[in-house]
């Protein structure tokens, strides 16, 4: 149902509870700043079929060529992605039926914040959009909703605080 997999959610569930798989599960991505050439940046996404080869350019007026997305479109990409999934595979383990699923997201970044002419924060606003059609009542989407918000790890990044490190490996 849903395009979910259901027996498989079930089948890592039981296999976390009887110790089987690691309980933690680290999502780590690389790339590279290309410096010369049409974008700026590019990585290589490996999955358990296949990788993915990704590749971010700034638009002109922030200093890019305009010829890739930028990272926070990626950002917000990865946002309702994230949500969209974990909205849908709650859905489908309560046995509730989508007919349609579409997500909207945005992050409004303050520009003069980007560009050191304030001090205010760079991000004011992130949101998420459903439009969502099914059989069910409103109020049972809005369980599967409150759920999501709780449960989607990127909707969990943006509203707590998370420990955050960077560091650099300098090389001469």
């Amino acid at each position: 149902m849903n395009n979910v997999n259901i027996d498989k959610i079930l089948e890592t569930r039981e296999k976390l509870l009887k110790g089987e798989i690691e309980e933690k599960k680290a999502f780590q991505v690389e790339g590279e700043w290309i410096f010369e050439g049409n974008v700026q940046f590019m990585g290589t996404i490996q999955f358990p079929n296949g990788l993915a080869e990704l590749s971010t350019d700034q638009p002109i007026i922030s200093g890019g060529h305009g010829n890739a997305p930028n990272p926070v479109q990626y950002c917000v990409f990865a946002m309702i992605s994230c949500y969209a999934t974990t909205f849908m595979t709650i859905a489908t383990q309560k046995g509730i039926k989508i007919n349609k699923l579409k997500a909207k997201g945005m992050v409004l970044v303050n520009m003069k914040s980007v560009f050191e002419i304030t001090n205010e924060p760079v991000v004011e606003k992130v949101s998420i959009e459903l439009e969502v059609e099914s059989s069910v009542s409103k109020e049972e989407l809005l369980e599967v909703k409150k759920l999501a918000d709780k449960k989607c790890p990127a909707a969990y990044v943006i509203q707590n605080v998370i420990p955050f490190e960077s560091k650099i490996n300098y090389e001469n």
